[in-house]
């Protein structure tokens, strides 16, 4: 499954729907980023690898951050789960 297949994705019945998935790296001269892995918890430094992905629900739009792959397969998995 390519990133572009996760585009358009609604999540649950809450509305929100998948407009973006990408892998992403945030390089800032300030200093780190952190953020956690929204499946696991876990935390990322944004200047490392991972995913980006964008939520969109009545036109407002939020960035979660994956891990990788597998962790937003989970995450979908689980949260499609719930809504069901």
């Amino acid at each position: 499954m390519s990133f572009s297949d996760y585009v358009g994705q609604s999540l649950g019945g809450n509305g929100e729907t998948i407009v973006r998935v990408a892998p992403h790296r945030l390089w800032r001269p300030e200093g780190e980023r952190v953020e956690p892995c929204t499946y696991s918890g876990e935390e990322l430094v944004l200047s490392e690898k991972h995913l980006l992905v964008v939520l969109e629900k009545d036109g407002i739009r939020s960035r979660l951050y994956f891990r990788d792959r597998e962790s937003l397969n989970a995450w979908l998995e689980e949260h499609s789960e719930a809504h069901q």
